[in-house]
């Protein structure tokens, strides 16, 4: 789980990793436990299989699946992929995602506040943004409940 921080940090360095070229799927990150990339217009996500059935990969799931809600909202995925490219964006894409984590955390009992403030400190890494750890952290707190 550790891991999907570097999904935001490939997109910020370069946002291409999203974009799978014809039908080839792109060569998994290493050390992901997941990710969502574009294929053909379409936003796919990859979960790695020794997770499957696992209690994280319900936690990576619902993290992705918000990352493929968010370019849906795109006229295509490709469109979405190339807007995340400061880390602001990276920030505003993953606290919803890390939200919805945080939701499945949360319910099995993790004590919410320092799971807001380790998501906190995910995204800002992820966003090469550490320096707005406690800005990211009031941002979580105030979208995330």
């Amino acid at each position: 789980m550790k891991c999907l921080y570097l999904v935001a940090a490939t997109l910020l360095c370069c946002p291409q990793a999203l974009q799978a070229q014809g039908a080839a799927l792109p060569s998994p990150p290493q050390g992901f436990l997941g990710y969502t990339f574009c294929r053909n217009g379409l936003a796919e996500s990859w979960l790695r299989a020794d997770i499957v059935g696992t209690p994280q990969a319900e936690e990576v799931v619902v993290h992705e699946q918000v990352h493929r809600e968010q370019a849906a909202l795109f006229p295509t995925c490709e469109a979405w992929a190339a807007t995340i490219i400061t880390a602001r964006k990276v920030i505003e894409m993953e606290i919803p995602a890390y939200c919805a984590q945080w939701r499945v955390v949360v319910q099995r009992g993790v004590d919410a506040d320092s799971l807001q403030r380790e998501y906190a400190l995910r995204i800002s890494a992820q966003a090469g943004a550490m320096e707005n750890r406690l800005d990211v952290l009031e941002m979580f707190r105030r979208d995330c409940r």
